[in-house]
C-alpha cells in the first residue's frame, strides 16, 4: 500500500484506504489490524468502514478540509451502523 500511495498521491506514508476515480478501492488490511482495536471494532468492521469510505469517495464526498471530513466522517459512521444492523440474507 505505501508504494501505490507513493506511486499515485506522493505519499510515501501507509494508508487506510485508496480509492481512484474509475472505482477501484484499494484497501491496507495491515492498517486495519493495526487501528481495529484503537477504535474499539473487529478487524472485518474496520475492513468495512474503510470499503465504505472509499464508496463515499467514488459519491463525491471528500475528506480534504477539516469540515468536509468531518461530514464525511459522519456519514460513513451512519451506514456502517446500517449496515452492521441488518442480518446476513437468506440464501437457499
Amino acid at each position: 500500500m505505501c508504494q501505490v500511495h507513493a506511486q499515485f498521491l506522493d505519499d510515501p506514508t501507509p494508508t487506510d484506504v485508496i480509492t481512484f476515480p474509475y472505482g477501484e478501492i484499494l484497501v491496507c488490511p495491515e492498517v486495519a489490524a493495526q487501528q481495529c482495536a484503537d477504535f474499539g471494532r473487529q478487524f472485518d468492521e474496520e475492513v468495512l468502514l474503510y470499503t465504505i469510505h472509499g464508496l463515499l469517495h467514488l459519491a463525491g464526498y471528500d475528506d480534504v478540509k477539516p469540515a468536509l471530513a468531518k461530514a464525511m466522517h459522519r456519514r460513513q459512521d451512519v451506514v456502517l451502523a446500517q449496515v452492521l444492523e441488518h442480518e446476513p440474507f437468506a440464501r437457499p
